[in-house]
């Protein structure tokens, strides 16, 4: 390719070149993750004490709490337990130690707990390293570009970003309680003891966050196929009742929770962020140059 025909910023580069390339920007995103997945298993810092001595041998004498534990418990079991204790039920209630929960967590294996706890690392870390991924990425592609290739590049790889987190945010604050809270009812309906295996929970949790954050691309997605010229408006509105269908039946089989209430759930946010990206397809579409 010529420098006068191709994008302004690529470059003649042998294959091997262009590996190289690749992975050392994948390394990067690699030290990011080896270090954030690190972090999550040092000793948490205890502010009530200044024994460093104490935080040190921890680990051998039986008293090591890592970070990972501290996050579990407080950010992920006390959003169970606070959704649990929404729904009124008294018949149902399994002792914890010496508190009293609607709800249990309970591993069926002998390392269960310990798998629980890097699973759950591999994912916090992954969900810190997406954004030095999606940097690494760009910078890569960035010399293929042409400039209005770029500008589009630039307009939409961030706006997908802040929306995958905020699906993310979204399924781990509102979606993933209600599922449990929705769990809950029924099992006190017919006076089920209600107990999660670790595998089991987390499977779901993990499910819910990132399947969130995927349908939160909808309308990037819907903009970005206007952009290239791909779909129109008008298409998008005469077959929107086929397109409702279609993504109905796709949320019903890799539905995390795949329950009629959950798939209703799901279909609705998909309705709402569909027609968000109906609008911002319709105002690209209208600014955009007619042949």
């Amino acid at each position: 390719m010529s420098g006068d025909s191709g994008p302004p910023y690529d470059r003649e580069m042998p294959i091997w070149e262009h590996l190289r390339e690749l992975g050392v920007r994948l390394r990067r995103v690699l030290i990011v993750f080896a270090i954030v997945f690190i972090v999550l298993w040092l000793p948490m810092p205890d502010v009530h004490s200044h024994n460093i001595a104490q935080v040190a041998i921890g680990f051998f004498t039986m008293e090591y709490h890592p970070i990972i534990a501290y996050v579990f418990r407080h950010y992920i079991l006390d959003l169970v337990l606070s959704s649990a204790r929404s729904v009124t039920c008294t018949s149902n209630y399994v002792v914890v130690g010496n508190l009293t929960q609607p709800i249990g967590i309970i591993s069926t294996t002998v390392l269960g707990p310990f798998v629980f706890s890097v699973e759950l690392s591999v994912v916090i870390a992954l969900l810190v390293s997406i954004p030095v991924l999606i940097y690494e990425v760009y910078q890569y592609v960035k010399p293929a570009l042409y400039p209005h290739e770029l500008r589009a590049v630039k307009r939409y790889i961030w706006i997908a970003a802040v929306l995958f987190y905020l699906g993310v945010f979204i399924g781990y604050y509102f979606v993933f309680p209600a599922f449990l809270r929705i769990s809950l009812f029924w099992s006190c309906l017919f006076g089920f003891v209600h107990l999660l295996t670790t595998s089991g929970f987390l499977d779901t949790f993990i499910a819910t966050l990132f399947f969130a954050g995927f349908l939160f691309e909808t309308p990037v997605m819907m903009a970005l196929l206007t952009q290239v010229g791909l779909i129109t408006p008008e298409m998008l509105s005469r077959n929107r009742p086929y397109i409702y269908f279609g993504v109905l039946v796709a949320i019903a089989v890799v539905n995390p929770d795949p329950t009629l209430i959950s798939t209703l759930l799901w279909f609705i946010m998909f309705i709402v962020l569909f027609e968000a990206g109906y609008a911002w397809s319709k105002n690209i579409y209208k600014n955009m140059p007619k042949p």
